[in-house]
């Protein structure tokens, strides 16, 4: 009987674990800024932090089993809800603790801000009518690693002669030294060039207007982009709504 209790009480550990996983491990991605690019969060949700959660679950539900001597019905309570207390305590620790470190989004009169920017590049390049999330892309670079995707707003694309107006917006999540947007039109590889910002760790009003166009300096590949080539931006950072 001893085993058939430490057995239903692992089993029902590791699965309230599992699902406890999932929620940390979420939050813990999104605080980490982990790259949605090709299911990169997903994936370590997933494939690491449920795992562990299940085998947490499995290891304090059989010790705690094997701890509580007392027999019967009272006996299976009380180890199945000291396990399911340590396990709860644990992942409030795991979520919690990171949070308390964690560099937190800055913001202006108490509002988290949002980067805003206009992306220009020649009308040679083409665009598909209806929004595609492959034929346009923008994400923001914080020290130098890639940390979210902006939002395009494929509604205010503007087209003249010359030029096409992409605009769009990403939440500044960390109070980085440096950031930067690494913007893609079309499919090749070349098409993507990295435009360096000026935009101090804790941004002011003062940032809430418009800059000057920035002109890209240099390719995915680090190559350098002809003068003809260059994608260019301006940005300004605003409260979210």
């Amino acid at each position: 009987m001893r085993f058939l209790r430490g057995f239903f009480i692992a089993i029902f550990t590791a699965l309230v674990g599992c699902v406890l996983a999932f929620f940390v491990g979420d939050y813990l991605t999104r605080l980490a800024h982990v790259p949605e690019m090709e299911g990169q969060r997903g994936m370590t949700i997933v494939f690491l932090c449920a795992p562990l959660g299940i085998l947490a679950g499995l290891i304090i539900g059989i010790i705690s089993s094997v701890l509580v001597e007392r027999r019967g019905l009272a006996g299976f309570l009380i180890a199945q809800g000291w396990s399911l207390l340590i396990v709860c305590a644990i992942a409030a620790l795991v979520a919690g603790v990171p949070y308390l470190l964690s560099d937190k989004p800055p913001k202006i009169d108490g509002k988290r801000l949002e980067f805003e920017f206009e992306l220009r590049a020649s009308s040679t390049f083409k665009t598909p009518e209806q929004p595609d999330g492959y034929s346009i892309r923008v994400s923001l670079y914080t020290d130098n690693r890639q940390s979210r995707f902006a939002f395009i707003d494929w509604n205010a694309i503007r087209k003249d002669a010359e030029h096409i107006t992409i605009p769009g917006t990403v939440p500044l999540l960390t109070h980085s030294k440096t950031r930067s947007l690494l913007a893609s039109i079309g499919n090749e590889p070349a098409a993507s060039q990295f435009i360096e910002l000026k935009i101090p760790p804790v941004p002011t009003k003062q940032d809430e207007t418009w800059s000057e166009w920035i002109f890209a300096t240099q390719r995915a590949d680090l190559t350098p982009v002809p003068e003809a080539e260059q994608f260019a931006a301006r940005y300004r950072v605003r409260t979210a709504d």
